[in-house]
């Protein structure tokens, strides 16, 4: 088992989740929010805005957004999908 390692300092950071087809398995990076924001300013986000959601990250937000996380890196990692076995919110395709 890897052991997780954090960052010493407390800049301003996010996550990056990328699926290993080499190594069958999810790999999450920490980095630095100016460098992502420089190589992501010419792409769409996808936001979700915490006030739609009653300002509360609760359980089940936490759940629809692992959830969501998922299946958008199923859509380019076709190989992830037969692994993912969460259920789809009502209405969700």
């Amino acid at each position: 088992m890897s052991r997780l390692l954090m960052p010493d300092n407390t800049e301003k950071r996010c996550v990056v989740v990328m699926w290993s087809e080499e190594n069958q398995s999810l790999v999450s990076y920490t980095l630095d929010v100016e460098k992502v924001l420089a190589v992501t300013e010419r792409l769409f986000p996808l936001e979700l805005p915490l006030a739609d959601y009653g300002n509360t990250i609760d359980d089940e937000f936490a759940r629809r957004f692992g959830s969501a996380t998922l299946n958008l890196l199923a859509i380019t990692n076709p190989e992830l999908k037969p692994y993912l076995k969460v259920s789809q919110p009502p209405g969700a395709q």
